[in-house]
């Protein structure tokens, strides 16, 4: 069983974003079992309210329409804590504190180690979370952009750089540690592929640079870089080493931070296009909650049709350019289209093509690393086509040759 509390991150402190039309937003508590026969999950139960009394819901207490229209607050929610903790708050805003702090430092030291982490996460503050009559956040969701940040907040406040950011580590966090056997969980299985050989490449590279453990422990910038990701007036990253001792501890940051910029964003923000480009699949805000909806079960669906499917607009001002005029939900279902277009905009600048990136330093070691991405990439191709063959989606999220190096949108 495998409980999925949503709450540990949202119920946000303040009170609701001024918005034109009031949304909803539950925090609920979803329970799965796993059914090894047709390997798949199951939901068991749902909770949304966080009361003693609360109702638990089950497919077997509802009614048909009932159960669908709980399911929805569910999405609903999920899409929230998706788009905002895990995509926004958990890569881009993370990776922000390393970009400055290794650019204050190795970069302008021009220290070898940065060419290892040239990497860029700029586009949301423009998009997602800007503040002002038009922003996004305030009219798609039900939690507003102030209180978007609240949740983040919350999120950092347990944040630990190795234990939150490092797959095994993040991966046994929610329960998924090596002994629990799921096939198809082909994020864990991809992600391991890659996560692995980001070790690789990273060890091998600190092997070319560094000759010895002392050679870490003399070097001032190393150091410096450790201090200033750390500092709580500066980067302050919990749980990132305050000094380097070894050239182990260099490997596991480089490999952390890589694996943040590329295969754990790509693995949170590719998948969007598929799951929300059809709006109703996956809603960012519902109009009402469960306390007006119908009794009678056969009355249900009008409901959800009218209070939890998101409004259209065909005019052709959709883009909307103007900031003068505030901005409404009737636009909702193009503009989060538009939106998941952008985010899953390819990128040209993907793990397997970096070779002009370690011309000068870490060639050795980039060859062998782009040697092993082939061969990820070859096993995840050849598993997509079976599964293709068998009416099964693919998954080519984290297929190297699609897998960006930094977050660049």
């Amino acid at each position: 069983m495998f409980p999925l509390p949503m709450n540990d991150e949202s119920g946000p402190d303040g009170g609701p974003a001024p918005q034109v039309h009031p949304k909803f937003f539950y925090a609920p508590i979803v329970a799965f079992t796993y059914d090894y026969d047709k390997d798949e999950l199951d939901v068991l139960g749902i909770q949304l309210e966080r009361t003693d009394d609360a109702r638990v819901y089950t497919k077997n207490t509802c009614g048909e329409n009932e159960w669908l229209a709980v399911k929805c607050q569910v999405i609903a929610a999920d899409s929230n804590m998706h788009q905002w903790v895990n995509h926004l708050g958990k890569t881009h805003f993370t990776m922000e504190p390393h970009i400055i702090a290794s650019y204050n430092t190795l970069r302008q030291a021009r220290h070898p180690l940065y060419t290892f982490l040239r990497q860029t996460s700029r586009a949301a503050r423009g998009s997602l979370v800007k503040y002002d009559a038009n922003a996004f956040g305030d009219y798609q969701s039900p939690v507003g952009v102030g209180q978007v940040m609240q949740l983040i907040n919350k999120m950092w406040s347990r944040y630990s750089f190795f234990e939150s950011t490092g797959l095994p580590n993040e991966l046994a966090s929610r329960g998924f540690t090596e002994d629990i056997q799921i096939s198809a969980y082909l994020y864990r299985e991809d992600g391991m592929k890659l996560w692995n050989a980001i070790g690789g490449f990273a060890t091998d590279f600190v092997d070319e640079i560094f000759d010895s453990n002392e050679a870490v422990a003399s070097d001032e910038v190393v150091q410096e870089w450790a201090k200033e990701t750390t500092d709580p007036d500066k980067g302050a990253v919990k749980g990132f080493p305050t000094s380097f001792e070894d050239k182990e501890t260099v490997a596991k940051v480089l490999q952390t931070i890589m694996w943040m910029a590329s295969g754990l964003h790509a693995a949170v923000n590719f998948p969007q296009y598929d799951e929300f480009a059809y709006v109703p699949n996956k809603p960012w805000h519902l109009r009402a909650d469960l306390s007006t909806m119908p009794e009678d079960d056969a009355e249900i669906r009008e409901w959800m049709f009218e209070n939890m499917f998101p409004h259209i607009n065909t005019d052709d001002d959709w883009l909307r350019k103007s900031t003068n005029t505030l901005v409404t939900d009737e636009h909702a279902a193009i503009d989060s289209l538009a939106m998941v277009h952008l985010l899953t905009t390819p990128s040209e600048s993907c793990l397997d093509n970096l070779s002009d990136r370690f011309e000068r330093v870490g060639r050795e070691a980039y060859d062998k690393f782009q040697k092993n991405l082939n061969v990820i990439s070859e096993d995840i191709e050849a598993r997509n086509e079976e599964a293709e063959k068998s009416n099964k989606a693919p998954y080519n999220y984290l297929n190297p040759s699609n897998v960006p190096s930094s977050i660049d949108i």
